[in-house]
């Protein structure tokens, strides 16, 4: 009697697929399109093994890319993935190729076919929606990544209230990376406040001019006295870091937060609401 309950359905579940990346060890992924996002940056998409595999990236996090150069010696770079935390099928990755960097050359030489390995995902920073009241961010450059990466997983949750307030700087509109995805995030959330600096502006520039000053900081970003249901997070080149926070400290691998210094210990941070990508 009772068995009833325990008959087995006639449509068994479907089994899940199998997580794509190992963070223990390089895998390979292929390879198959890009398109440039700027003058010097190009996004590439990778397919992962099946159509159905989900990437599963947690938010906030990267991944390690290597691959062997010439002289057979493995060259190896973080990138914080541009798709969205979910994807299924593929991922992508935004490159910019600075002069003589081994990686964003090869990267951006890449055709159909070719692989690159990847182990993975590593979390930088546990964020989710409503952890906090207002999360700001301060980039410049291809910073804008994680921060890309952490906007659009919280702003894309359902109920979301965290809002999000960012600077971004660059030297010319050109320059200006994921300009069309951050507008579309600021038109679907209004909890969402991006500000464009430029240093070198064209006439018509409505948004910051210079460099992210003290008085940018004091008007889009939560203040010190925030620091109970806030923080700040910020990513960029080294003498952008090294003005706003200080940079991270890569005496360790993998490098510490570092200690606080910059325009943000200046106007009174503590060092527990900073956060340096």
């Amino acid at each position: 009697a009772g068995g009833a309950l325990y008959k087995a359905s006639s449509t068994p579940a479907q089994a899940a697929a199998p997580e794509p990346f190992s963070p223990k060890e390089f895998l390979d992924f292929d390879f198959v399109s890009s398109y440039d996002e700027s003058h010097d940056t190009k996004v590439l998409r990778f397919a992962l093994p099946t159509g159905d595999a989900k990437c599963n990236f947690p938010c906030a996090s990267c991944i390690l890319v290597k691959y062997a150069d010439a002289d057979g010696k493995d060259v190896i770079r973080p990138y914080t993935p541009i798709s969205r935390v979910d994807q299924t099928g593929y991922f992508e990755l935004m490159v910019k190729k600075y002069k003589n960097a081994k990686m964003g050359t090869h990267l951006h030489n890449m055709k159909k076919g070719d692989k690159i390995q990847v182990k993975g995902p590593i979390v930088k920073i546990p964020i989710k929606a409503n952890q906090y009241r207002n999360i700001g961010m301060i980039c410049g450059g291809s910073g804008i990544t994680p921060m890309y990466q952490v906007a659009r997983t919280v702003l894309n949750t359902p109920k979301n209230y965290t809002e999000i307030s960012m600077i971004y700087a660059n030297t010319r509109k050109e320059d200006v990376l994921l300009g069309n995805e951050l507008n579309t995030l600021m038109m679907e959330h209004p909890q969402f406040s991006p500000y464009f600096v430029l240093s070198k502006p064209p006439n018509n520039w409505m948004g910051g001019i210079g460099h992210v000053n003290r008085e940018m900081v004091k008007s889009f970003i939560p203040g010190p006295d925030r620091a109970g249901d806030s923080i700040v997070l910020v990513c960029g080149p080294p003498g952008f870091m090294t003005a706003l926070s200080g940079d991270k400290d890569f005496k360790s691998y993998p490098p510490t937060q570092g200690e606080l210094t910059g325009m943000l210990k200046d106007l009174g941070y503590p060092s527990k609401m900073v956060f340096k990508f």
